[in-house]
C-alpha cells in the first residue's frame, strides 16, 4: 500500500489501496459519509481518462477515483435521483442529463467522403490527419478492467467494414450496370447524443493509481522508443482535464441503391422507418417509438440475407459506431444482422440509451498531454517528463500518413494500424488508384 495521513486510518474508505490502513482498528472504523452507504457513479469513476491521439482506446486510467482523502462530498443525480460520492480527484462532479433534441442524419453516395466525414470528426482535437490506431503496437499487460472501455473492442472490425470497397451482392449488381458513373451504394449516417454529466479534473494534489506511478517510474531515464510508446498506449497521449460524460449512438446503414430504386425507396423512406425522423430524447420520455409511418413501404425495407445474392433487401450493413452503453449491444446488432430478422431502429436506440448510466463514457473533452502528470518530486521526473513530450510527437510522426506514398488520381490516403490505404473514387482502383476502372 501507499503512505497516508493519520486521520485517513480505520474510516472503512480504502486509502492504502490494499486495505492495510483498516486494519487492526481497536474501536469500530468511522465512515466519512457516517451510517449512509454511498457509491461512485460510473459518472465520476471514469473523470480524467486517457485519450490517444491516435483513437485508439487507453486500457487503463491514471486516476485513482476511488479515493476521497477522508471527505464525503456528496452530488445529486436528479435523473435517478440518488446521492452519489464525489471522487478527491475530480473538483467540480454536475450531473446534467441532456439529449440532442433531433437525431443528426446525413446521407452520403461517395464511400471516400464518407469516411472522411465520420473519422475526421472523431480526431478534430488533434492534428493527425487521417492517421488511426486501433491495434497495440505490443501486447499491453493492462485487462482494461481498471476503467469502462469494452465498447472499443468494436472499432477496429467497424473501420473494416467501412474499407470493403463492396458487398458480395453489390458486386453482383454492378455487373448489370453499364455505366460506373451510377453508385450502388448508398450510407445514411445517424447519429444522437445524450450528456449523463460534466467534470473538471482538481488542478493539485490528485491521487494517481499504484500501477501508473508503478508503470513511470519503471520508464527509463534513457530514451527508449518500445518503452514509451506502450506506456502511451497503456495510459494515453493526453488525459481530459475537463469534459461532457454519457453516450455517443452513432450508425452508418449501408444502402444498396440499386434495390432501393428497384422497389421505389427513397432514403427518407428508410430513415423514418427505422424510427430517425422522432426526436432523440425519446428515450426519457414516456413514448412509444411508432416507427411505421407507411407500413407498406416499411415492410419492403429489410436486411440482406447473406445465404442469398439476388435478393431485394434494401439494407446491405449496418456499421456501429457507437461510444458508451453496454456491450450486448454490439453483440445485439451482429446477431440482429447475421439472422436477418429485423433492423436496427430507434427502439433499440431507447434500450442503449437505458444501459448508458451503468456504462458512459466521456464523450467531449478539453485533453491535457500526460506528461504534465509526472510528479515533480519522482525521481528522473525532468527527464521521464521531456522523454514523454519526445514520445508523443515521435508517435504521431510514426503513425503519419506522411510516410506514405502519395495516391494517384484523386484517391485519399488513410494510415491504418501503420498500413497505408488508398480510397479510390468510382472511376479508378488498385493499390495506389493507378488503374482506370473499365466501362
Amino acid at each position: 500500500g501507499r503512505c497516508i495521513k493519520q486521520r485517513l486510518v480505520c474510516n472503512v474508505d480504502n486509502d492504502c489501496g490494499d486495505f492495510s490502513d483498516e486494519d487492526n482498528c481497536e474501536s469500530d472504523p468511522r465512515s466519512p459519509c457516517r451510517n449512509h452507504d454511498i457509491d461512485v457513479s460510473e459518472v465520476g469513476r471514469i473523470a480524467g481518462q486517457g485519450i490517444n491521439v491516435l483513437g485508439m482506446q487507453p486500457m487503463a486510467s491514471p486516476f485513482d477515483n476511488d479515493f476521497f482523502n477522508g471527505f464525503c462530498e456528496r452530488v445529486r443525480d436528479g435523473n435517478t435521483r440518488t446521492y452519489y460520492r464525489k471522487p478527491w480527484n475530480v473538483g467540480v462532479l454536475i450531473y446534467d442529463t441532456k439529449a440532442d433534441k433531433t437525431f443528426t442524419s446525413v446521407f452520403y453516395h461517395d464511400r471516400v467522403k464518407m469516411l472522411r466525414e465520420v473519422y475526421i470528426e472523431k480526431q478534430k482535437h488533434f492534428n493527425a490527419d487521417l492517421s488511426l490506431k486501433y491495434t497495440p503496437t505490443e501486447g499491453s499487460n493492462k485487462s482494461g478492467s481498471e476503467g469502462n472501455f469494452k465498447y472499443h473492442y468494436s472499432k477496429n472490425s467497424s473501420l473494416n467494414s467501412i474499407l470493403k470497397s463492396f458487398t458480395e451482392r453489390v458486386k453482383w449488381h454492378s455487373n448489370l450496370l453499364s455505366s460506373p458513373c451510377i453508385q450502388n451504394q448508398t450510407f445514411l449516417h445517424v447519429k444522437g447524443k445524450i450528456q449523463l454529466g460534466r467534470f473538471q479534473m482538481r488542478s493539485r494534489d490528485v491521487r494517481l493509481t499504484d500501477s501508473f506511478l508503478d508503470d513511470l517510474n519503471f520508464l527509463p531515464a534513457e530514451y527508449d522508443k518500445g518503452e514509451y510508446f506502450k506506456f502511451l498506449e497503456d495510459y494515453g497521449t493526453h488525459y481530459a482535464v475537463s469534459g461532457t460524460v454519457g453516450g455517443k449512438y452513432e450508425l452508418v446503414y449501408v444502402l444498396d441503391s440499386y434495390a432501393m430504386s428497384r422497389i421505389g425507396i427513397t432514403v427518407e423512406d428508410v430513415k423514418k422507418c427505422l424510427g430517425y425522423h422522432l426526436d432523440a430524447n425519446i428515450a426519457y420520455e414516456d413514448l412509444h417509438a411508432n416507427v411505421n409511418i407507411d407500413s407498406g413501404k416499411c415492410e419492403k425495407i429489410h436486411v440482406k440475407d447473406k445465404s442469398q445474392l439476388k435478393d431485394d433487401a434494401v439494407i446491405d450493413d449496418v456499421i456501429s459506431l457507437v461510444d458508451g452503453g453496454k456491450i450486448d449491444f454490439s453483440i445485439k446488432i451482429k446477431e440482429m444482422l447475421l439472422r436477418g430478422s429485423k433492423m436496427v431502429d430507434v427502439e433499440d436506440y431507447i434500450q442503449w440509451a437505458k444501459s448508458l448510466v451503468d456504462a458512459p463514457v466521456v464523450i467531449q473533452q478539453r485533453p491535457s498531454p500526460i506528461h504534465t502528470l509526472v510528479p515533480v518530486k519522482m525521481r528522473n521526473a525532468y527527464l521521464k517528463k521531456q522523454n514523454l513530450e519526445r514520445a508523443i510527437e515521435d508517435y504521431i510522426t510514426e503513425y503519419s500518413v506522411c510516410k506514405c506514398e502519395p495516391c494517384k488520381n484523386g484517391g485519399t490516403l488513410m494510415l491504418v494500424d501503420g498500413a497505408c490505404i488508398c480510397m479510390c473514387s468510382s472511376y479508378f482502383k488498385g493499390i495506389a488508384c493507378q488503374i482506370p476502372k473499365s466501362i
